[in-house]
């Protein structure tokens, strides 16, 4: 059993140093950016800590013992801060958030701090970590649940309009976040149960190699979805544009902001909405601009010449259909033309995809398939001899 779980902590600590070379390779600037290093890095001290307990490593085990002690009355904070990062970034974030964390400091200062000068001066370093604490380790955990289900309904909510302004984007591209809050979820679930029955029952020497199973598991499970769909786990092409958070309620809300704006084109004539959507239809013909893997509404608007909300309000009302839409039936249709073409005849259909303005594999297959009822192997197969 030592062996497995010796050989499953170096997986998470392999899989952990990965997502943090891809997130500082990435070499963005923005906050969130940020914010999700320290999350992994975080985790990684976190598993080199169990590591370090697991194999009596003294060093290893009270170099990183403040991280695996304060991670989880911090990470819950840490996730609810990055995902209002991703949506409305500003500067001085971390100060105009910094309420969150007065919990996470409390804790160090009170509990973790004073329990590290505890071990470290007894000589039964490995006896139990947790004597005297259990009932405020729980409280912890819960701490950040709050926190992890306050982030999902804020998810849930901002998901509602995406596809109103970008055109690589659904709200299922944000489901790798709600999977990351709903494995801490999990977790916490998990290491709660197991500190109520030692509290209760009795003892388990097992706790830390449990909790560690699950952790690495989340890692893994949450690496493998986060580099298939990169847009998500980098998440740099979210809301580049202004966006104040009474337009991000919903889709309803926005179309009713629209038709009371003071703007008084956006009441013309209908034969002027239809003429500008036929424009439009020529500009994004001729100039192809739906190849841009960054194609927003706000580039499309300030192209035409027009307000965003102008667009919107043509694309929904008069077109009806979303931004999203509207720009992948032209990648779709360019897509299929590039499959019918003998130069293309080497190209793998994901190479086809980017070159057409798609920027995963997921996303691609997903609205291919929506959009013609075949998956793009099918398509293929029924066109090339």
């Amino acid at each position: 059993m030592d062996l497995f779980i010796d050989f499953i902590l170096h997986s998470g600590i392999f899989s952990s140093f990965l997502l943090l070379y891809v997130l500082w390779k990435n070499g963005k600037k923005e906050f969130h950016f940020r914010v999700l290093f320290i999350i992994f890095l975080w985790i990684c001290l976190t598993l080199i800590c169990f590591y370090g307990f697991i194999n009596e490593s003294k060093m290893l085990f009270f170099a990183t013992f403040l991280f695996q002690d304060t991670i989880p009355v911090s990470i819950g904070p840490c996730l609810y801060l990055y995902s209002k990062a991703i949506f409305y970034p500003s500067r001085g974030m971390l100060r105009k958030n910094s309420i969150h964390f007065l919990v996470p400091v409390l804790y160090l200062l009170f509990a973790s701090i004073p329990k590290l000068l505890s071990l470290y001066q007894s000589p039964e370093v490995f006896g139990h970590l947790r004597e005297g604490l259990e009932n405020l380790w729980a409280l912890s955990n819960i701490n950040s649940l709050v926190y992890c289900f306050l982030s999902i309904q804020f998810l849930k909510k901002t998901n509602r309009i995406v596809e109103l302004y970008y055109a690589n984007m659904t709200s299922a591209d944000l489901s790798w976040l709600l999977k990351l809050l709903y494995s801490v979820i999990i977790i916490f679930g998990i290491d709660v149960s197991i500190t109520l029955y030692e509290v209760f029952i009795e003892d388990t020497n097992a706790a830390v190699g449990i909790i560690a199973i699950f952790v690495v598991f989340s890692l893994i499970y949450l690496a493998y979805h986060g580099v298939s769909q990169t847009k998500v786990f980098l998440p740099e092409f979210l809301f580049k544009k202004d966006t104040s958070e009474s337009k991000l309620i919903s889709k309803k809300k926005i179309l009713t902001e629209i038709t009371n704006t003071t703007d008084t084109t956006l009441h013309s004539d209908i034969e002027e909405m239809k003429s500008l959507q036929r424009q439009l239809d020529t500009f994004m013909d001729k100039h192809k601009w739906y190849l841009r893997t960054d194609l927003s509404l706000k580039f499309l608007s300030e192209k035409l010449g027009i307000s965003d909300k102008k667009l919107s309000y043509i694309l929904n009302q008069i077109a009806e259909v979303s931004f999203f839409d509207y720009v992948n039936r032209f990648r779709v249709e360019e897509v299929k033309k590039k499959i019918k073409d003998p130069a293309y005849a080497k190209y793998t259909l994901l190479g086809i995809a980017y070159e057409c303005g798609f920027n995963s594999k997921t996303s691609f297959n997903r609205t291919f398939q929506r959009f013609e009822g075949i998956t793009p192997s099918q398509f293929k197969n029924q066109n090339i001899v």
